[in-house]
């Protein structure tokens, strides 16, 4: 079965319902998918527009979707927003790679996970300092 859709595109969601599952989804306006309850960070009401990602194209034509790109999609911008927020707060916020997932859910809209992969690669650059308090930056200009 032809797909006009790859693992990691960018797509236009429509949330129509929610079923057992999760969430069905209309995608660029044509096609269905569906997104996992464990996979979603937020509220979703029927007849909210939001842009998605496509997971995985099933064998049987299903269409498996994501509200964040998997893996290291989207670290960089992700790492970017993080720099922003640290400034914004004087170079530090109590958040870190340990922090519980609601907490850093509600600084930056992402699951953990995916926090841990952007951190990761600005501690890997020296730009932040992980401490058992928070996140720092190294060199923190003045604002």
């Amino acid at each position: 079965m032809s797909t006009p859709y790859e693992p990691g595109q960018k797509v236009d969601l429509v949330i129509l319902r929610e079923t057992d599952l999760g969430f069905v989804a209309k995608i660029n306006g044509t096609d269905e998918g569906l997104l996992y309850h464990n996979e979603i960070f937020e509220v979703l009401e029927p007849g909210q527009e939001l842009p998605g990602y496509i997971k995985k194209v099933r064998e049987d034509g299903a269409i498996d979707l994501l509200l964040q790109p998997f893996g290291n999609f989207g670290a960089q911008e992700l790492g970017a927003r993080i720099l922003e927020v640290l400034q914004e707060h004087k170079g530090f916020i109590p958040v870190n790679d340990k922090s519980p997932a609601e907490v850093i859910y509600d600084y930056f809209g992402v699951s953990r996970k995916k926090f841990k992969i952007a951190l990761g690669s600005l501690y890997k650059k020296r730009i932040v300092k992980v401490t058992d308090k928070g996140t720092e930056l190294v060199d923190p200009k003045p604002s």
